[in-house]
């Protein structure tokens, strides 16, 4: 199982995320770095997991309010690592925009997405491979603008986006972020059953290394990682023993 530590980018800072209420959002304080630079933050979670991807949420550019496209040009050029970007993508422009930039993996944010049409454009402009979805789940629903997925059950949501020809997959329980609760086991054990051949990544909630081998015992493809990082309730040594 992939582990990919996460960085929450807001107004040029690496900030701490908690259960996506983003008002309340501070920089972050970690044990590995000192200050909330997004350069020296994303060098040292790659020097602590030893990691092939990092994946970025560019907070401004997914409310509308700005975007942290210079810092994410800084990682790009001085870490040898592929950059999973969400930027609030909403159309095949955009995400050309975000591969051009040297993004090797565009997410598409239910939160975002304002509809399948959208979708079909972002699908027909950016390779597959270049592509996932994350599933924005809260209080058990998906969160979405467009109204084929607002606020269905997060499995009829992938039924739907698999239709579009979609595979691979982030479920982001919101509601856990940053919470150290727990990932949603009984969700993502159910999304694997029912699809068992899809790149499925959990995210929210994973705090400990017995959270990561669970996940891993389940299937589950990937996991995205920051606040257990920081605290250092998961190290780079117990991410070396997962399979």
């Amino acid at each position: 199982m992939r582990v990919i530590p996460v960085l929450d980018l807001m107004k040029g800072l690496v900030v701490h995320a908690v259960k996506g209420e983003r008002e309340r959002y501070q920089p972050v304080k970690s044990r590995l770095v000192s200050g909330a630079d997004p350069l020296e933050v994303a060098r040292s979670l790659q020097k602590e997991t030893n990691c092939r991807e990092l994946y970025i949420a560019d907070l401004d550019a997914i409310q509308g309010t700005g975007h942290n496209r210079e810092a994410i040009d800084a990682i790009a050029f001085h870490l040898d690592v592929d950059l999973w970007v969400d930027a609030g993508v909403a159309d095949g422009e955009s995400a050309n925009r975000l591969t051009s930039a040297g993004v090797d993996v565009v997410i598409i944010g239910s939160e975002t997405l304002t509809g399948l049409n959208q979708l079909r454009s972002i699908c027909n402009s950016v390779s597959r491979e270049k592509l996932i979805f994350s599933l924005d789940i809260l209080r058990g629903r998906v969160l979405s603008q467009a109204k084929s997925l607002k606020g269905l059950e997060p499995l009829r949501a992938l039924e739907c986006l698999t239709r579009q020809g979609l595979e691979r997959f982030i479920l982001l329980t919101l509601d856990i972020v940053g919470a150290g609760s727990g990932p949603d086991l009984p969700l993502l054990r159910r999304a694997k059953r029912s699809f068992p051949r899809h790149t499925l990544i959990a995210g929210g909630g994973v705090e400990t290394p017995d959270h990561l081998h669970t996940l891993s015992a389940a299937g589950i493809s990937g996991v995205l990682l920051a606040t257990s990082l920081h605290k250092g309730s998961i190290t780079g040594r117990d991410i070396s023993t997962l399979k």
